[in-house]
């Protein structure tokens, strides 16, 4: 193996870079955040060439100050990205998000049958946030059809390939045969030759000779989702949930389960091995607006996660419309039972219940399709001190939360090379003398309105 391995993560916040030694230690970082993003209430784009450019000088930046001599880069991006290309290489356009609604009009137009037969072929859930259905908005005649992660790779190495959880996660691919999906891409006007090649996620292939002051190999890598999933390799029947702005909480299982009603995803890994899950618009971003609203602040709504105050009132968080567990995009946050004896500390607790008992909903609709006992916790909510441990209570899981800083990055060398690094956790039981189930009743019947 190279002597040094840079796991690069690309969000849709911030890019991340972790440099590993050869024993898997971090030894250096960068960070990078996404400064050119264009927001409507439809658009999510962002610019690729602000992106590009951040990861190679972050690159050239840890070669030199590392004196690397040898480097394999691994990457992992966001999944769900649209970017369409001129037949000149030229990007036509900004890289479209999953969080651009675009598609969503698309959806309204189809019949329940037809959005069924597609959910069951691709595994990808009929939503905005499906390339597919962007694709049926946005497309134009002949320009061909990237994402962030082959457009990278090929600025990488001169090759325009995506690995096939990636492809999996684009509406495009047909789970049976692993193939682009031959009626997806007639509905759209695509031609196989408009998409790049699928290979597998271990794929490797040397970086162009110019690019870099060091011998560089690029592995192609998977998606965020299915990292996070891989920061825990070392523990069995364990699900993972990623609270950051939003929420998901996956599983890997050997089978691609799926149902219509639920709407889960199931993207392929590699051989036997599928990402299940759901995915959630509405995560800490929630606590982010409460704090907006009420002048709160993090360290605030940590205290009042520690004090557990009484209260009657309920919270439906569903502030950015929602995806799982409701797929309404025009869903909207309440909150209800309010009365004269409710206190800036109770309404602020309700908040937080809401957003934890959303994630308990969608938890819930996990063990219907998967087994098992613990739960992986990960994102930035993991540094609060009193939201694991209350996390815990209402999920009535043991939680592990990885103790190393930007865990996916370790997640991504692990899934490609499947490894099981050994890593250390701080565990958190559920141990609450506090009963939330009636609480959860009680905003599952608001919810179920």
């Amino acid at each position: 193996m190279s002597k040094f391995i840079a796991s690069i993560d690309v969000g849709t916040t911030n890019i991340k870079i972790n440099l590993f030694n050869a024993t898997y230690e971090v030894i250096d970082t960068v960070i990078a955040p996404h400064l050119t993003i264009y927001k409507t209430d439809s658009l999510f784009e962002m610019d690729l060439e602000e992106i590009w450019g951040n990861i190679r000088a972050g690159l050239k930046d840890l070669i030199s100050r590392n004196a690397i001599s040898n480097l394999e880069i691994i990457l992992t991006t966001a999944m769900h990205s649209v970017q369409l290309i001129n037949q000149d290489d030229t990007l036509f356009g900004a890289l479209v998000t999953w969080a651009d609604t675009r598609g969503a009009e698309m959806i309204k137009q189809l019949s329940p049958e037809i959005l069924v037969e597609q959910y069951y072929r691709t595994g990808t859930p009929n939503h905005s946030m499906n390339p597919y259905y962007k694709l049926l908005s946005i497309y134009q005649k002949d320009k061909r059809v990237g994402s962030l992660k082959d457009i990278l790779f090929h600025r990488l190495t001169g090759e325009w390939v995506l690995d096939v959880s990636n492809a999996s996660s684009s509406g495009l691919l047909n789970l049976t045969e692993l193939t682009w999906d031959d009626r997806s891409l007639s509905e759209i006007g695509l031609g196989i030759n408009h998409l790049p090649r699928i290979e597998a996620v271990d794929y490797n292939r040397p970086a162009l000779p110019l690019l870099f002051d060091a011998e560089v190999t690029v592995t192609i890598g998977t998606s965020d989702g299915i990292s996070s999933n891989y920061v825990f390799s070392d523990l069995d029947e364990l699900a993972v949930l990623s609270i950051g702005t939003s929420h998901a909480v996956r599983v890997i299982h050997s089978e691609a389960q799926l149902n219509d009603q639920y709407q889960n995803f199931a993207y392929n890994i590699k051989e036997n091995k599928y990402l299940l899950g759901l995915p959630s618009n509405n995560g800490a971003d929630v606590l982010s607006w409460t704090n907006k609203v009420f002048n709160s602040s993090f360290e605030e709504l940590d205290a009042i996660a520690a004090k557990r105050p009484h209260t009657e009132s309920i919270f439906v968080p569903y502030l950015n419309g929602e995806r799982a567990p409701t797929w309404d995009e025009a869903a909207t946050g309440n909150l209800l039972a309010l009365t004269r004896t409710s206190s800036r500390e109770s309404v602020l607790f309700s908040v937080i219940l809401g957003m934890l008992f959303n994630i308990k909903h969608n938890v819930s609709i996990l063990e219907e399709l998967a087994d098992f006992n613990a739960i992986g916790l990960v994102g930035g909510i993991t540094k609060l001190e009193a939201f694991p441990q209350l996390i815990a209570d209402i999920l009535g899981y043991k939680l592990y939360i990885p103790l190393i800083e930007n865990a996916e990055t370790l997640g991504s060398i692990a899934a490609v090379k499947e490894m099981e690094l050994l890593r250390e956790y701080r565990i958190v039981e559920p141990q609450s003398d506090k009963d939330y189930d009636a609480m959860f009743k009680k905003y599952m019947e608001n919810v179920l309105i």
